[in-house]
């Protein structure tokens, strides 16, 4: 019996662990690392990291808190080869966007409108080929053609938004500007329960100084 109790103690102490992590919880991480993510790395390093993780995860970008719209092009211009979408937008008046879509290094997909959007396959519609984006231009030639689009009167006052920044590209250095990102992931706890976790991560001076790591689970119907 009392080489018993030692392995009943431990068996307790495990149960218990592990109800900790059932149902809902919050958790905030300031030494170590979670899912390869290390306390400590600069902005560089965690992409790399995440990039590891995401496959494993399953998810596939990245947000950026503090990342407002450009009212010009010239930084989207920049930094465009490293996102999978770009949005020009009106900033006053009538709503009006024209949403670019890239597959690889190409633009597989351009939509305009305002509520509801429709395909085209060149926008401004009028303008001219040198200036116009294309479906197939190669994403290279964007930036230039922006530059000429914010020239135009007509969009002199649109704004620009990028995507989430997609893992599958290359780091974007201009992300060593911003302290706070996010992504988020799911996974099936059973058939009918689903758990999602959004995970903040904090930067201070460079490094990452703590992970934000949110879980819910929440009911599957059918």
């Amino acid at each position: 019996m009392k080489k018993l109790l030692p392995i009943m103690l431990l068996l307790i102490v495990i149960s218990a662990c592990k109800k900790e992590k059932q149902g809902d919880y919050s958790e905030t991480i300031t030494t170590g690392e979670k899912w390869g993510i290390k306390i400590g790395s600069t902005q560089a390093e965690v992409y790399a990291q995440l990039q590891k993780a995401g496959p494993t995860l399953d998810f596939r970008s990245l947000g950026i808190y503090g990342r407002r719209p450009y009212t010009s092009p010239e930084k989207p211009a920049e930094i465009i080869q490293f996102y999978y979408a770009l949005t020009i937008y009106s900033s006053t008046g009538t709503l009006d966007r024209a949403v670019f879509l890239f597959n690889g290094d190409k633009v597989k997909e351009i939509t305009v409108g305002g509520g509801l959007t429709s395909g085209v396959t060149k926008w401004p519609d009028g303008a001219a080929d040198d200036t116009a984006i294309k479906v197939d231009d190669p994403v290279s030639a964007i930036g230039a053609k922006l530059l000429k689009i914010h020239q135009l009167p007509a969009y002199s006052s649109y704004g620009f938004v990028l995507s989430d920044k997609p893992l599958n590209k290359p780091y974007d250095p201009d992300l060593n500007n911003y302290n706070d990102w996010q992504f988020v992931f799911s996974d099936f706890v059973s058939s009918s329960v689903s758990g999602t976790s959004t995970v903040k991560l904090h930067f201070n001076a460079g490094k990452l100084e703590r992970i934000e790591h949110d879980y819910r689970e929440a009911q599957i119907f059918n």
